[in-house]
């Protein structure tokens, strides 16, 4: 039997610097590209279109060139820039509220809508029976409960408004 020719070289023998696949189709100018792109209030996403490739690719450079990703990230930074000067020299509500509606999708860490919201429940466990609590743990509604249907609609309830009566209005000032 006739030993098989060896076709490939073995791996401890191949040149490190050999890359296999397909060649990549990132360029070191995409770093300065990307900032200047995004600078302009551009996204990402954009950008990839701009240099006719997917999004996919981009990140998949961000992963394999830290150079790039540092790029993208001061790129992220610069993207705030025209949207913040817009909205700073806007003279109209509905650039004004297109502006800060840009913003809160451009940066939502720091364009967004904070509110805070206080209950306050003044239940005494000790007055509720067995199956109030057991009512409360299951969430069933407040109606559903019975002595604390009333205690929670007086917590729901606001303050009216003073107003002042009808008799009395307009007396001793003629």
């Amino acid at each position: 039997m006739a030993p098989f020719k060896r076709v490939r070289p073995m791996a401890h023998e191949r040149d490190p610097n050999y890359r296999t696949g397909r060649p990549t189709t990132y360029k070191p100018e995409y770093c300065d590209q990307v900032e200047a792109w995004m600078g302009k209030g551009h996204s990402l996403t954009s950008f990839a279109g701009s240099i006719k490739t997917n999004k996919d690719t981009i990140y998949a450079w961000m992963n394999t060139h830290t150079e790039f990703s540092d790029a993208v990230s001061r790129g992220h930074a610069a993207r705030l820039v025209p949207w913040e000067e817009k909205l700073l020299h806007a003279e109209k509500g509905g650039e004004v509220a297109a502006t800060i509606f840009a913003l809160k999708n451009v940066a939502p860490d720091e364009y967004r809508e904070v509110r805070y919201a206080s209950f306050d429940h003044n239940i005494k466990l000790d007055t509720l029976s067995d199956e109030q609590l057991l009512a409360i743990a299951s969430g069933r509604r407040p109606a559903e409960v019975g002595a604390i249907d009333v205690q929670y609609n007086r917590l729901l309830e606001r303050p009216k408004p003073y107003r002042e009566p009808k008799g009395k209005r307009g007396k001793g000032k003629r």
